[in-house]
């Protein structure tokens, strides 16, 4: 068995006998009142159970939610009884009066950007029967056949506690799932479905500039060539001076590009002090200036991260056909043609 195998634990009264057969650990970090109780190797401690009542049990994996500092980039801070719980990875509850119906909350990461450690532990934690998939950058749970999308929540955000503009009220950015004996486990019938956030391209905005877009792909085909030494991607060693050299030459070409596009921006009154030179992009409405205009100087400059990423020096027609989905997906996106739908939540009146 792996260190990192965990119990694929299906049902309430199997979750508290779990929790009665593990023995607390204890160290010189972690009294026994704290009664750390590993899910599964004891070597991962913070991969654990608690008990808050004889109805209701947590699962924490040390990403997030737990009131115990594992290390010091773990450092809860003042995490109050009511965050603890409520930011649990995995919540288990039974209502009281009755075996009748158990429920399962499941959470996924706090902050908008990725929480590699709480995928694994769902993946591994999640009862018998059900799945969990990253897609796209989006998070799903999978049950009987059925994908249900996880989103992100702002509550807890690490990154923001001292933050006074932070959510500091629970968002309830999670999934429950009920069991009975009847059905087994389901989607809670009276929650709210989201919808993942979606990327759409204006393409009637879009249609009005394409003459100057397919114009700007033709000369960029053509001129790109002429700067292929500093654009290609090459096999670097690290023990070859001349591969060391050519790669510092298209390091430092690439900066001088950037340097040289934020210097123009300025001189145009695009940007302000406050604007980072490394981190500057154009504004969509002066993107459309340099793309529009055949004569502009900085048309070369706009597109050089891109050209560097792209694969647009492979042989192959296919690759070329990929080039030129690539460079669509990047005008739509320096040009603002593309439309950001905020992910939505679906009541069950909505629906």
């Amino acid at each position: 068995m792996s260190a990192y195998d965990l119990p694929k634990i299906s049902e309430f009264d199997r979750v508290a006998k779990h929790y009665k057969s593990i023995k607390p650990m204890k160290s010189k970090n972690h009294p026994i009142e704290q009664d750390i109780r590993p899910l599964g190797d004891r070597s991962r401690k913070w991969e654990r159970v608690k008990k808050f009542s004889d109805n209701c049990y947590a699962f924490y994996d040390g990403n997030g939610g737990d009131n115990i500092s594992w290390s010091e980039y773990h450092n809860v801070g003042n995490l109050s009884d009511e965050d603890h719980k409520a930011l649990a990875p995995m919540l288990w509850t039974r209502e009281v009066g009755g075996w009748n119906r158990e429920i399962l909350r499941v959470r996924n990461g706090s902050g908008q950007f990725a929480h590699n450690g709480r995928y694994s532990f769902l993946e591994r934690a999640l009862p018998s029967g059900f799945g969990f998939v990253v897609d796209n950058g989006k998070q799903y749970i999978i049950l009987n056949k059925t994908r249900y999308y996880l989103p992100k929540s702002d509550y807890g955000n690490y990154y923001r506690r001292n933050d006074e503009t932070a959510l500091q009220v629970d968002d309830k950015k999670y999934l429950e799932f009920e069991r009975d004996m009847v059905n087994g486990w389901q989607i809670m019938a009276d929650s709210f479905t989201y919808v993942p956030p979606r990327t759409l391209v204006d393409k009637e905005r879009k249609k009005q500039f394409k003459p100057a877009m397919d114009s700007y792909y033709s000369w960029l085909c053509v001129m790109a060539p002429m700067f292929r030494e500093h654009l290609e991607d090459f096999e670097y060693h690290y023990d070859d001076d001349a591969c060391q050299a050519r790669y510092q030459a298209k390091h430092n070409i690439a900066r001088e590009k950037k340097d040289e596009l934020y210097t123009h921006a300025k001189e145009q009154g695009w940007v302000d002090e406050n604007t980072h030179r490394h981190y500057y992009t154009p504004e969509p409405q002066h993107a459309l200036i340099i793309m529009e205009d055949e004569e502009h100087s900085m048309r070369m400059h706009m597109a050089w991260g891109f050209l560097r990423d792209s694969n647009l020096f492979k042989a192959h027609e296919s690759d070329r056909k990929l080039f030129r989905s690539q460079y669509n997906r990047w005008i739509n996106k320096v040009c603002g043609f593309n439309i950001k739908i905020d992910a939505q939540v679906i009541t069950k009146e909505d629906k």
